[in-house]
Parts: structure tokens; C-alpha cells; sequence
């Protein structure tokens, strides 16, 4: 699997790029977000990697958590590779996130590829699978009251399958006890309490 792809720009039209790294060149796909930032002759993507019986596919993005949206608008049911680009290239990613946080299905009809039920879907499957991401809070919803050093260990406790408002309260609680902790004493008192 192809996980990141760093190289020279050899072309670039909306529909994707070809990417020329140790030689060979790559034809990647991107979302228009990421071909309109493109600026440079040298680029530096993350890459999903789609293997099939006929072909194997390259979506490209030049953040982290574009490619990690990609991955799990893909997860919703009704939405393959290229709805899941389609939705990426009709809204920034801020938009994005506020669309489905706040169950804007208008709006992610707005984008081809969408139908009614396919923004129900996205909105109802990845409102709380989005919570990890960006800053932005909606009325009703409890912002984060961690600070930013705790970031890391937030992350930690949702990979192992926490919930985003169990989490929190947990990181909270550990701050409180040990105020000067490293974050691996926080993430023990949280994993304890959680318990």
C-alpha cells in the first residue's frame, strides 16, 4: 500500500495529477480543495490506496485529516471513493465538518453524487466519528473544555475506543488530580478511572 507520495509535479488537471517519484509516475486523484492549494512543482501527498480487480486507484490530499475524512466518508453506506471525492471537492473541509456536525443535508445535497438519503446517511453515520476534528462547536453541542497539550491524549483514549464526552471528562478529572502530570500520568488516571 502507497501511504504517502512526495515528488515532482508532472501534470495537473482537475480530474488528478501525475506525480513522477523514483522514476515512475503516478496518476493520482484529488479533490479540488487539494488541486486549488497546489502550488509548487514538488508535492507532498497522503495517499489512499483503493486496490480493485481491474485497477488500483491513488487518492491524493495534502492533510491528514482530509485523507482520514476520505477514508470514512467511504465507510457510509451508498458512498464509494468517487462520491466520497465529490463530497471533498464541493466543500471546504471546514464546511464539511460543519455540515455534518449540524445535520445540513440541504447542503450536502448541494454536491453531485448526493442524494437525499446519502446526506441523511453521512450526517447520522459521522456526526460523532467527526467529533476529533477542527474546533468548531454547534449550538447544543458541549465544546471541549481540555486545553491544547491534552490533544495527544484525547486521541490516545478515543483510538482504544472511548467516546469523544467520556474522554474528556476522564482527561479532566486526571488534570485535576495531577495539575504538572506528563500526559502519560493523565492518560493512566483517565484509563483508570475509565475503568
Amino acid at each position: 500500500m502507497i501511504g504517502r507520495l512526495r515528488g515532482k509535479l508532472l501534470e495537473r488537471e482537475p480530474s488528478g495529477l501525475v506525480v513522477e517519484a523514483g522514476g515512475v509516475g503516478y496518476q493520482v486523484q484529488v479533490p479540488l480543495t487539494t488541486f486549488t492549494r497546489l502550488q509548487e512543482d514538488t508535492v507532498d501527498l497522503y495517499i489512499h490506496t483503493e486496490v480493485r480487480a481491474d485497477a488500483i486507484l491513488l487518492f491524493g490530499f495534502l492533510t491528514r485529516p482530509e485523507r482520514e475524512t476520505f477514508r470514512r466518508l467511504m465507510a457510509v453506506q451508498g458512498v464509494g471513493p468517487m462520491t466520497a471525492l465529490a463530497v471533498l471537492s464541493g466543500l471546504t473541509f471546514d464546511e464539511l465538518l460543519a455540515a455534518i456536525r449540524g445535520g445540513d443535508t440541504r447542503r450536502l445535497q448541494s454536491i453531485p453524487r448526493v442524494g437525499k438519503k446519502t446526506a441523511e446517511r453521512i450526517c447520522l453515520e459521522l456526526r460523532e466519528k467527526m467529533s476529533d476534528f477542527g474546533g468548531i462547536s454547534l449550538p447544543g453541542t458541549p465544546t471541549s473544555t481540555l486545553g491544547g497539550e491534552l490533544t495527544d491524549a484525547l486521541t490516545a483514549l478515543e483510538s482504544l475506543g472511548y467516546k469523544t464526552a467520556q474522554a474528556e471528562k476522564a482527561l479532566a478529572d486526571a488534570r485535576a488530580q495531577a495539575p504538572a502530570g506528563p500526559i502519560e500520568t493523565w492518560i493512566r488516571l483517565a484509563l483508570k478511572s475509565l475503568s
